[in-house]
């Protein structure tokens, strides 16, 4: 098998990782585009995979992924949330399925001079006031009262800057829908995968940054003091980046780890909230699980149905490549969680429905 070369390209607010195939693969060759959250995940399995080459990943975010799906530039689409699309261009008249392929959780992220990764601790309705504008300043009592002694008083009387994903991003539609099921009184409007559309204040606070993607947003939390944001926990690590501890329904306090989001995502195993049609899981954030990261999502290949499209073979297979090889061997490394239990076969099964 020829030897296959990961190149990241840096353009326009957002990393597009390519490798480049032999003409001899050209049948194999893919084009995917959608989830940042997910992109380290897809690239790795993309490397891996011995018998599909993925000659560009667009990690443009999930409203991305599932627009240059839906027309027909991609062979398929990454998205963080499920959506119904209309399909145009070379895809008019088709049809289509989400597919998960891998789970894990969002890190909150800070940035505050003193305070070392994982010792600020933030629950749901604090993280909603935060973004809503209700709590400006990192002294705020909302804040202070959740805190060990000695984290209390490192707080500074500091305005928060609030990072958040400018453009349609999945991410963010997981993250309000977290703030609306936990915190109802403060996110009192439905989720939304343009956060800035959703907010309850009408606007994201002043001062706040908009990223176009998940690595530009870990970036600019990185780079900016008193900053605040989300982003998946790959990418978080990566940078060096501290991200806070969260408390659960159960009243734990939990980092964002690929095994305690693992342990939230087997509790939607398929046996509810699975719609076999579409692939969607509906995920209830409220959930009570002992050790569980509840701000966790599913990433979504979106792929065509019952397609007589030549590259529809290699699709298929790349889908189960990330499920039964790539997810087990990789996703942990990586700070993802792999699909596993009921949700794993039933995601097999929607993958059986590629191609004719």
């Amino acid at each position: 098998m020829a030897k296959r070369l990961l190149t990241s390209i840096v353009s326009l607010g957002f990393v597009a990782s390519v490798l480049i195939a032999t003409p001899a693969q050209a049948a194999d060759n893919l084009k995917g585009a959608g989830s940042s959250f997910a992109n380290k995940f897809i690239v790795s399995c993309g490397l891996a995979d011995p018998n599909t080459t993925i000659t560009n990943y667009n990690p443009a975010g999930s409203g991305t992924g599932r627009s240059a799906f839906a027309n027909g530039t991609v062979d398929f689409g990454a998205s963080d949330a499920v959506a119904t699309l209309s399909l145009t261009g070379a895809r008019n008249g088709g049809s289509y399925a989400y597919v998960p392929v891998v789970g894990g959780p969002i890190a909150v992220l800070y940035n505050i001079p003193g305070i070392a990764n994982g010792q600020l601790r933030l629950d749901a309705t604090t993280i909603a006031k935060i973004y809503s504008g209700k709590v400006k300043t990192w002294n705020d009592p909302a804040i202070t009262a959740l805190q060990t002694s000695a984290v209390k008083s490192k707080l500074p009387n500091k305005p928060i800057r609030v990072a958040y994903r400018a453009a349609s991003s999945g991410t963010s539609e997981n993250f309000t829908d977290y703030m609306r099921q936990n915190a109802p009184s403060v996110w009192t409007k439905a989720k939304n995968t343009t956060i800035a559309s959703g907010n309850p204040a009408g606007r994201m606070p002043g001062g706040s940054i908009g990223a176009a993607n998940s690595q530009a947003l870990v970036s600019s939390v990185k780079s900016t003091s008193y900053a605040i944001g989300y982003a998946d926990l790959s990418d978080a690590v990566t940078s060096k980046i501290p991200f806070a501890t969260i408390k659960n329904q159960n009243g734990e306090w939990i980092a964002p780890t690929s095994a305690a989001s693992a342990k939230f995502l087997a509790a939607f195993s398929g046996a509810s909230g699975f719609n076999a049609s579409t692939g969607a899981v509906t995920l209830n954030f409220t959930k009570k699980v002992p050790g569980a990261y509840n701000m966790s999502l599913i990433t979504y290949a979106i792929v065509d149905k019952n397609s007589s499209s030549a590259k529809a073979a290699s699709v298929e297979a790349f889908v189960k490549y990330m499920l039964n090889t790539c997810g087990p061997s990789k996703a942990a490394s990586l700070g993802y969680a792999p699909i596993t239990g009921t949700l794993k076969t039933k995601a097999l099964a929607i993958a059986e429905g590629i191609r004719q």
